[in-house]
């Protein structure tokens, strides 16, 4: 949970591996005049190479190639829908960092299967071409810093401006609003509520369950009074019943 920067981009079917690989090239050596603390190599990964690499846990690409996955609908429209993941069958991207706190920025394009037998599930992903659909959770920056969660916020949005200009972009979901005001006052203001809402919540679960949690948002310099600020009676409501859930819940399950 976290206050994110979602995007896709897209090259038609017809596209070869080259010309996407170029228009990568390009979004890359863009990123690479942005204030980002780093920026990988483009890698490429076939479809024996992206089944084995999701299987090793503490391979260093698991990551880029899980939001690489595409997830689809099974039994939509029933009381057993649910979502499952369909590996790409190629992959070619790289990855950029903002900075500390800030998850990395994927940037990437797929091809998919026209179907994949998901658990006893034939399914068809219905995905023509290449696609990139991935996100950054940013908010934890602001853990650091005001400025620093703005640098990492703005740095992220430029590079989607830059993914615009090579003729990639598709869509963006700015969960902060700035992708379409680009207001940085009101960013501010924005992961300022979502700091105290975060915090109330973790707070409130710490109490309900008696336990000390993980949780990012705990890092905050200003975390107990996000805490008092945030707490409300839908936070408290809502820890209280995940609580409850967690008790009723047996370790072997």
């Amino acid at each position: 949970m976290g206050l994110c920067i979602n995007w896709t981009v897209h090259a038609p079917e017809t596209a070869s591996l080259e010309s996407v690989t170029d228009q990568l090239r390009t979004w890359r050596e863009a990123c690479l005049d942005l204030p980002f603390d780093e920026v990988t190599d483009i890698v490429h990964f076939t479809e024996a190479e992206i089944v084995e690499r999701l299987e090793n846990r503490a391979d260093p690409f698991r990551w880029f190639l899980v939001q690489a996955s595409a997830y689809v609908a099974i039994n939509r429209d029933t009381p057993e829908e649910f979502s499952a993941s369909v590996d790409p069958v190629e992959v070619v991207g790289f990855t950029a960092f903002a900075g500390d706190e800030c998850e990395p920025m994927n940037c990437f394009l797929a091809r998919y299967p026209e179907q994949a037998l998901v658990g006893r599930h034939l399914v068809k992903p219905g995905i023509s071409g290449w696609r990139g659909s991935s996100f950054a959770k940013t908010q934890y920056a602001s853990t650091v810093a005001a400025q620093h969660f703005l640098k990492c916020h703005l740095t992220i949005t430029a590079a989607l401006d830059a993914a615009k200009a090579a003729g990639l972009l598709q869509s963006v979901l700015d969960e902060g609003g700035y992708w379409d005001d680009r207001d940085a006052e009101k960013l501010l203001t924005t992961v300022g509520r979502w700091n105290a809402m975060m915090a109330a919540f973790v707070g409130g679960l710490e109490s309900a369950t008696g336990e000390s949690l993980p949780a990012p948002i705990k890092q905050h310099p200003e975390f107990e009074k996000l805490e008092h600020f945030g707490t409300t009676g839908d936070t408290a409501a809502m820890a209280k019943a995940i609580a409850a859930a967690l008790k009723d819940i047996k370790p072997s399950e």
